[in-house]
């Protein structure tokens, strides 16, 4: 499926039943600090769940479409308590970072990420992680920058710069409009919410408890929808060329009940990858909320290669 189909595909379920891409749903508290780096016009929103006991480094965690920093909460619990720094950014568009407009003067997330981690360390100190959307921005940021290790989970490839149909629909201010109205709409019923982690997860008890504001309160800051849109049909396409020269230890995690990234895109990143460390778990796409524990576990026997 190309990723303009995808898009409009997302943008129908959303009209008839919201949350086909999962949502964030570890809703337990970390000890997180709230804060923000500021560059051009830029203000991106961060969380910092810092490391206990000896430090052993530091990670910035990319989240996925319609999410922000929020869906690796628990993830990030466990692996502070293992000695790690751990950064959760949320893009631009998502979360509680700046939303941009057809004015804005564009700065690369990628570069946003890369510059956010070269003021607190050189990129060479970072190991960097991305779920879905984010972990084809991560695997961006690899291919241009020396990472001490790279960690993958669930990722999608992206391939939108340069369509014009997607540009077409990213520069509709009626279409960007219309999204925002329709996450006000949707968002605001918490049942709504719960059922979107309920198709998503299959796991009804886990729905029942999940606090709806984690996804419905960002979505729903203005311009959140039109932002999107631009995210989307600005967003650096994968190099495979430069993927498959790639001297990153990387760790490649694939989730066996994803309803959301297609065997086509499991098989593309696999082969571009050749020398990662390729894991299967069970569980949905969310999977890095759902079951955090288990790709802690995973992630922490990688590093300690």
């Amino acid at each position: 499926m190309t990723t303009t189909k995808k898009l409009l595909s997302i943008i129908m379920s959303l009209v008839m039943v919201f949350g086909i891409f999962g949502v964030a749903v570890y809703a337990e508290d970390t000890a997180a600090a709230d804060s923000y780096y500021e560059e051009g016009e830029y203000s991106i929103h961060y969380t910092v769940v810092p490391a206990k006991g000896e430090a052993k480094g530091r990670i910035m965690f990319i989240h996925g479409f319609l999410y922000s920093g929020t869906t690796w909460n628990g993830m990030a619990e466990i692996m502070s308590a293992e000695g790690y720094d751990c950064y959760l950014i949320d893009l631009p568009n998502f979360g509680y970072s700046t939303r941009e407009t057809a004015d804005t003067q564009l700065i690369a997330r990628e570069a946003l990420v890369v510059n956010f981690m070269e003021t607190i360390a050189p990129t060479e100190e970072w190991i960097v992680a991305g779920h879905s959307m984010g972990g084809g921005v991560a695997m961006n940021i690899a291919c241009e920058n020396e990472l001490e290790a790279l960690m993958l989970f669930c990722p999608s490839t992206i391939n939108t710069q340069g369509n014009s149909m997607l540009r077409s629909l990213a520069t509709n201010s009626f279409l960007g409009k219309f999204m925002d109205n329709l996450f006000k709409m949707v968002l605001s019923s918490d049942l709504i919410v719960k059922a979107a982690v309920y198709m998503t997860t299959g796991d009804m008890d886990y729905a029942k408890s999940y606090d709806a504001s984690l996804l419905a309160d960002p979505l729903m800051i203005p311009g959140t929808g039109s932002g999107m849109l631009l995210a989307s049909v600005n967003a650096k396409n994968t190099d495979a060329e430069a993927l498959a020269k790639l001297e990153t230890p990387t760790l490649l995690v694939w989730a066996n009940g994803d309803n959301v990234i297609s065997a086509d895109i499991v098989s593309e990143v696999t082969a571009a990858l050749p020398s990662a460390q390729v894991e299967n778990v069970d569980g949905s796409h969310i999977v890095i909320e759902t079951a955090p524990d288990v790709l802690a576990e995973i992630s922490l026997n990688f590093l300690a290669k």
